[in-house]
């Protein structure tokens, strides 16, 4: 079994300055996603997919500044990524989409989610949190005022309530061949994933300044 794990790390964002190289106790946050890959020694290959060198060792090629467009997708980075690995004559079996921005996991999150994987390839798998509370309590605000979004499910007994799930903005798993595959290339990323579920206070996915500021927080009461 070969496995890659790709590390998207493009030298601009849009919300953050430079929100892959935020420091974090004085190192670079993609650094924190990068030592738990090599840690969990899962790898055949880690690469970091950037437009400018940051690490030489775990970077064989650039990503072209084509498909570091605000626009571009992730399973656009992905499949160009593999394909480039294949022109050199290296082709994986597993490949993991690890997020630059999770400080919070360890080694054995990605052992643990692995293992899950490749225990049922069918489908992708990807890391969420549970809401909670629950979405069947969300309010909406009107001018100076909020009221249920949905009054019959926020007036229940909130052990009737569902439970709901957010994509944590870690990592995801999946099997090369859906990338290698031209007749469904075109097509959405997927409609379903295997959850691994992963605790809050590994789930702050970085988005805005008060996500970064918690984040600091977190680390530093770890």
């Amino acid at each position: 079994m070969k496995r890659l794990a790709i590390i998207p790390t493009k030298s601009t964002s849009i919300r953050i300055k430079r929100k892959n190289f935020v420091l974090i106790n004085n190192k670079p946050i993609y650094t924190y996603t990068l030592n738990n890959l090599i840690n969990s020694k899962l790898f055949n290959k880690i690469h970091i997919s950037s437009d400018i060198f940051v690490n030489k060792k775990y970077q064989e090629f650039l990503r072209p500044n084509s498909i570091c467009k605000k626009t571009t997708s992730i399973k656009k980075v992905i499949q160009w990524t593999i394909m480039e690995f294949k022109k050199r004559g290296e082709i994986f079996d597993t490949v993991c989409l690890a997020y630059p921005t999770a400080p919070l996991l360890d080694q054995n999150d990605f052992k643990k989610a692995c293992k899950k994987f490749e225990n049922n390839k069918k489908f992708p798998l990807l890391s969420v949190s549970k809401f909670n509370p629950s979405i069947d309590e969300a309010m909406v605000k009107i001018k100076n005022f909020v009221k249920p979004k949905n009054k019959s499910k926020f007036y229940q007994d909130s052990k009737k309530h569902k439970d709901y799930f957010y994509d944590t903005g870690s990592f995801a798993f999946f099997a090369s061949n859906y990338f290698y595959n031209k007749k469904i290339q075109s097509r959405s990323l997927t409609k379903f994933f295997v959850p691994f579920v992963l605790p809050r206070n590994k789930s702050i996915d970085i988005n805005t300044k008060e996500d970064l500021i918690f984040l600091k927080h977190l680390i530093k009461i770890k």
